[in-house]
């Protein structure tokens, strides 16, 4: 099942390239898959839907339905985002064995290659409406933690990890350090537009790891995508190409992940996306069988040492707590 939730302004009839006014946002359900639309508005509607389908799962043996929110990242429009969630649940399906709720959230990316700082602007423009969506989510659980059999993750690409990491922030603002339960059990950052010391325990990443029970980072040598944003960045490193820059300063929770044997262009020729287009190597981790198995245990909270298809990195040959690499 896909939700949608979204700060674009509708301008002349479609969801354009700019936020709402006043840190605003709607909430979207009912996804018609032959007219590719959600057919319904409103935040009640979409809070009944969601715990129907909950109750769907459990009721046909899911013990612990699984309900992620996704964040795309750089050059995608509005049509794009339900793409890549119809997409992730695909293939998350295929792995898990059951459709699992993905909820996106699509902020006003322009949906062009060229327009990289004004994306760049537009999160910042759209963490407030974030920010709101994950008091929502924080209200709702806590609304309803008696009843609520359901586990929580977040997967966030390229940029959107920008809006993670600014919402998260934001949300600290709010709310004070967590105590108890987190918002997320697994946050997932994939291709990480961000600066490879944002995750340090001092990094303008930290409240990530607050926020979350455990933190997995993706990353690959071969992303182009991220080699540009890198030479735009003033030629700093980027975390979803070269991993973090010190493994013996990171949060506790926070696990970095080698996944360049299969995000590259040979392992990822001929795997195409719902628009019947290539996929990319910086999107291969949304798509590449082996990628996907490793993200699906991390949802299931699998002990990282006891996930199947990876190894750890060892220091002075004693095996690394915190980086690994796909075999």
């Amino acid at each position: 099942m896909i939700l949608m939730v979204t700060n674009r302004r509708i301008i002349k009839g479609q969801y354009a390239d700019e936020e709402k006014h006043l840190h605003k946002f709607e909430y979207q359900y009912q996804y018609n898959k032959v007219a590719d639309c959600f057919e319904k508005r409103g935040k009640r509607g979409f809070e009944v839907s969601l715990f129907n389908e909950l109750k769907r799962l459990k009721e046909s043996g899911i013990n612990t339905p699984k309900v992620g929110v996704y964040l795309h990242g750089f050059n995608n429009n509005y049509q794009d985002s339900i793409d890549e969630i119809y997409d992730l649940e695909a293939h998350l399906s295929k792995a898990i064995g059951y459709q699992p709720i993905i909820i996106g959230f699509s902020w006003p990316s322009t949906g062009s290659q060229v327009s990289y700082l004004s994306d760049r602007e537009e999160v910042r423009d759209s963490v407030g409406a974030y920010t709101r969506f994950l008091l929502d989510i924080d209200d709702l659980a806590n609304r309803n933690q008696q009843d609520c059999f359901s586990s929580a993750f977040c997967i966030a690409h390229s940029m959107g990890n920008y809006l993670l990491r600014k919402g998260m922030e934001y949300l600290s603002d709010a709310l004070g350090s967590p105590t108890g339960r987190k918002l997320f059990d697994e946050t997932i950052m994939i291709a990480p537009d961000l600066s490879s010391n944002d995750v340090n325990r001092l990094g303008k990443g930290q409240y990530i790891a607050h926020f979350s029970r455990r933190v997995h980072v993706y990353y690959s040598k071969h992303d182009r995508a991220l080699k540009c944003s890198s030479i735009k960045r003033f030629g700093g490193n980027r975390l979803g190409r070269h991993g973090a820059n010190s493994y013996d300063n990171l949060p506790t929770n926070v696990v970095v992940v080698d996944a360049k044997k299969y995000a590259n262009q040979q392992s990822i020729k001929g795997v195409l996306d719902r628009q019947n287009k290539q996929v990319s190597v910086h999107s291969a981790h949304r798509y590449h069988e082996h990628i996907i198995a490793d993200i699906v245990q991390v949802i299931a909270s699998i002990d990282r040492h006891e996930i199947t298809n990876r190894v750890a990195y060892e220091n002075e040959g004693e095996a690394l707590n915190n980086h690994f690499k796909l075999v």
